[in-house]
């Protein structure tokens, strides 16, 4: 009898650390926690918007132009590419406002409406197809001018499709164009020049091909966000801003995927962080709870595990966990806001871009 007992009680034992290791490693995995930031430098510029292409982070810094890094290196440097316009002043709607680099073809949006630069001058894509040692307009197709002198010629956003690289759509919010021969032909896809423009921004759809999001913000305020389909030839949907109770003025700032499923969409906006799971026929309100009742402003899915997602807004910087159903702060940053996000997979790491404190790395 005593000998039972005695197994019976050594047994309870081991059950119980058992399964205390066990939530203690479900905990681990599951849920991130408080990481550890280091500065990269780049402090006196913007980090509009950031790109990774093996082995270099690219930045767009505005007026001051393209730079890149070798994130595979321990020590090393910023390195100027071009593009700098310091007239353009310092603001986060002038100069080189996006990229995309397939290898060492680089292709810019620019924005250069300024008085001092004449309308039939300005350029709205600059391309490099040596690695940004050199550069030209490549903006064919895309008139300077229209009916209104004034008209400035400029594209607030470009990306390459990542099913079809020589399909690229670039514009802005009241107009968008596409060249089917990598960036050096365009034609006008949709929409109206000779209206003053806001910010747009166009994200292909990694795991839909031929899927292609808009979203921005109008000149008058106007929040906008909408889905195309068969590279940009086809609409597909829009988000019913009004039926989600939202207030008529407001934004779209980003938008994220999930690579489980691809109809499950997600859009950051002034009306807090909206989802989809039909591919954007239907939208969820407040799809997140934040638990410091932050807003979200940049949003980055990681591209190999569904429903874990990075965001930001302002200073901080928060993950989900429990498969997306939950959200964690995971740090914080000491001045300025932030502007942009990459995710690493090679390095584990995330990129944070920001006005004042310059760009970041988080390490997992």
């Amino acid at each position: 009898m005593l000998l039972k007992f005695s197994i019976y009680v050594i047994l309870l034992i081991a059950t119980n650390i058992i399964f205390t290791f066990l939530l203690s490693c479900k905990d681990n995995i599951s849920e991130p926690k408080v990481m550890q930031i280091k500065t990269l430098g780049f402090e006196d510029k913007f980090a509009l918007r950031m790109v990774l292409s093996e082995p270099y982070l690219y930045v767009c810094a505005g007026s001051d132009g393209v730079w890149k890094r070798n994130i595979r290196l321990a020590e090393n440097s910023w390195q100027y590419l071009g593009l700098r316009d310091t007239s353009l002043g310092k603001y986060t709607n002038v100069g080189t406002l996006d990229i995309d680099v397939l290898d060492d073809d680089i292709l810019v949006a620019y924005n250069g409406s300024t008085p001092h630069i004449e309308p039939d001058s300005s350029v709205s894509v600059w391309r490099s197809t040596n690695g940004g040692k050199n550069w030209f307009r490549s903006d064919s197709g895309i008139p300077e001018t229209i009916e209104d002198p004034y008209e400035y010629n400029i594209f607030t956003s470009l990306q390459r499709s990542p099913h079809q690289p020589n399909i690229v759509i670039g514009g802005t919010d009241v107009y968008n164009y596409r060249s089917t021969d990598g960036g050096s032909n365009w034609s006008m896809l949709s929409g109206q020049r000779g209206i003053v423009v806001g910010k747009g921004y166009i994200r292909w759809h990694p795991f839909q091909p031929g899927e292609i999001w808009y979203f921005g913000e109008t000149a008058l305020f106007a929040p906008y966000c909408g889905a195309g389909q068969d590279y940009g030839l086809k609409g597909k949907v829009s988000l019913p801003w009004d039926s989600l109770g939202c207030t008529y003025d407001g934004a779209v700032y980003d938008v994220a995927f999930d690579v489980d499923n691809p109809g499950i969409v997600y859009a950051a906006s002034s009306c807090g962080l909206l989802k989809t799971t039909d591919g954007g026929y239907t939208w969820r309100k407040n799809a997140l709870q934040l638990p410091d009742n932050g807003f979200i402003f940049r949003i980055v899915h990681h591209p190999t595990t569904g429903g874990t997602l990075y965001l930001a807004g302002g200073r901080q910087i928060y993950a989900t966990f429990n498969g997306g159903l939950n959200v964690q702060k995971i740090g914080e940053i000491e001045k300025g806001f932030i502007t942009s996000l990459v995710w690493d997979s090679i390095g584990n790491q995330l990129f944070i871009g920001t006005t004042e404190g310059g760009i970041y790395k988080m390490r997992f």
